[in-house]
Order: C-alpha cells, then sequence, then structure tokens
C-alpha cells in the first residue's frame, strides 16, 4: 500500500535550494508543528512548480477571490535538511471547501521503471518485493505557496548563468561548449 504523508494544514511551505552553485540540493520543503517534510526535486522541478504555482493562484483569484488575505513575513525558504525521498511528479491542486492549495510530490522508487505511457501505476504486477512509491501532501494558504514560488524563482534564477551557445551552465572554474567543436 502506498505511504501518504500529509502535512493538513503546513505552518510553512518552501522550495529552494542549499549549497554552492553547482552542487546545490533543490527540496520542496513544509513544517508542521515540529515536523519537517523535506523532498528532493530537480531544479527545472523547481522552476515548473514555481510557475506553475503563480499561474494557478492567478486563474484561482479571478474566480475566487482569496478569503484570507495576503501573510506578511513569509519567505518561502528551506533549510539544509536530508530528504525523504526523490519525487518525481509534482501536482498541483485546490480544497475549495477549506481555501487551501494542496501540493501533491509522488515517488518513483529507483528500482522501479514506470510504463513508457505515462505514470501510471509503479507497481503494476502487484510485486510484494517491489516497494511502493511514497505520496506527500502539502496542505497551504494561497499566500504560502506564493511565497514558496516566488522565493524558488530567485534560488533557481541566482543559479550558474547559462552558456549562450549551447545552455548548458557555466561552471565557476571554466566551461567546455560542445559547440565549439
Amino acid at each position: 500500500m502506498t505511504e501518504l504523508i500529509e502535512f493538513d494544514p503546513a505552518d510553512s511551505v518552501g522550495a529552494g535550494a542549499f549549497g554552492p552553485p553547482g552542487g546545490r540540493t533543490f527540496l520542496v520543503q513544509a513544517v508542521r508543528g515540529g515536523d519537517v517534510l523535506s523532498v528532493l526535486v530537480e531544479k527545472e522541478q523547481v522552476r515548473l512548480l514555481a510557475n506553475e504555482a503563480l499561474q494557478f493562484l492567478a486563474r484561482l483569484a479571478d474566480d475566487q477571490p482569496d478569503p484570507m488575505g495576503e501573510a506578511w513575513g513569509l519567505d518561502g525558504s528551506v533549510r539544509e535538511a536530508v530528504p525523504l525521498f526523490r519525487a518525481r511528479m509534482l501536482g498541483i491542486g485546490y480544497d475549495p471547501r477549506r481555501s487551501l492549495v494542496v501540493i501533491e510530490l509522488r515517488e518513483w522508487p529507483d528500482d522501479v521503471v514506470p510504463a513508457p505511457d505515462g505514470p501510471g501505476d509503479a507497481n503494476p504486477a502487484g510485486d510484494p518485493g517491489l516497494p511502493e512509491p511514497r505520496v506527500a501532501r502539502i496542505f497551504a494558504s494561497r499566500a504560502q505557496v506564493r511565497a514558496m514560488a516566488t522565493h524558488a524563482l530567485e534560488v533557481v534564477d541566482a543559479g550558474r548563468p547559462p552558456c549562450p551557445l549551447c545552455e548548458m551552465p557555466i561552471d565557476p572554474d571554466g566551461h567546455w561548449c560542445p559547440r565549439w567543436n
């Protein structure tokens, strides 16, 4: 059975990185009480989540004004932590009854390869020897998600600059561009 981890609601939510450019670790993180949930993600997943969250919040505001309004003092950052799992799939939704945004992070264990048609069931045969993927759901206010997304984009943009020819990141000690060949 899939392990479901819920932070409902989260005291804070963040997306970002720690470590030096070129060796940063990217996380989506939630805090509730004394518990911290950290999920490892790729840099591009952080960028995608942030952009999608901001677009989602804009569309949501058109249909349903935010009953809680803006909150001040939210930074959307993460702190260094050991991640619980690596997310392969991220999603965003909304619980209109409680006016909370839901961020879902799904794991695909490294030894389970998804079907080529799509994510589907990571363990289609029900093989008891294969681990079931974990799912984390973070319930947060719109203001918390907006702070997370804003911070995440700042972190992603603060990384290594891309090469103007190949668009790969330029390392601090130089860059060998395949287009120079």
